[in-house]
This record gives C-alpha cells, structure tokens and sequence, in this order.
C-alpha cells in the first residue's frame, strides 16, 4: 500500500515539474520574441541602431551602423546623410560633406541634408 502511495506522489511531482517547465519555457520564448525577430541583415534595423547611437553621441557606432545600412541598401539616402552628419561630429568635415552630397543626390527632398550640407560648406577653412 505504502509503495502505491510513494509512487502517485512520485508521478504527481513529475508531472507537476513537466507542467511547471513547459509554462516557463512558454514564458521564455514569448520574452524573447523581440529578440528572435531582430533581423541584422535589414537596413532600417541598422539605420535604427545608427540613430540611437548618434543621439547618444555615440558617433564612431552610429557610423558603423549607418555603413551596415548602405552595404544592405547602396541607395539608402537618409542613411548617407545622417553618416555625414556623424563624420563631420568626428572631425572629418570633407568626409561628412561628401556623405551628404551623396544622400543628396540619391534624394534630392532632404531638406535637413541640404541645411546641414550648406552650414557646413559655409565653415571657415572650407
């Protein structure tokens, strides 16, 4: 009798731990599902991840990201122009004023890129 009993508290528990582990793995996966759906290899992901680092200061990531962006998508016209604005925060005024033209000429509607491109061809030493 008592072998009976030792045995249904056995199988209660196990299928107690097989409940209890299914519902945290259900638990883990929906946590992750953010996660799981990032894709890297898309353009507008790294242009995001290049906006957030840019705002942070970050400028040498946000370059990084913004090169990500045109390697997937050449043609990327926000991507050349805010990589300009990054450039010329790191010191490369040149650099930055070709990245522009460049989104320029693949969007000619940028108005922020047309600004910045002509503050920064106004600079002294230009």
């Amino acid at each position: 009798m008592n072998s009976i009993s030792e045995r249904f508290k056995n199988i209660i528990i196990i299928s107690c731990l097989i409940i209890f582990s299914i519902g945290v793995f259900n638990i883990f996966m929906q946590s992750n599902a953010y996660a799981l759906k990032i894709n890297v290899k898309n353009p507008a992901f790294q242009f995001k991840k290049g906006m957030g680092a840019l705002k942070g200061g970050y400028n040498y990531i946000a370059i990084q990201h913004f090169q990500k962006a045109i390697i997937l998508r050449p043609h990327f016209a926000k991507a050349w122009g805010e990589m300009g604005i990054a450039l010329h925060r790191l010191g490369f005024p040149s650099l930055g004023i070709v990245s522009l033209k460049k989104a320029l000429s693949y969007n000619p509607k940028l108005v922020w890129a047309k600004k910045f491109l002509a503050k920064y061809m106004a600079e002294p030493g230009r």
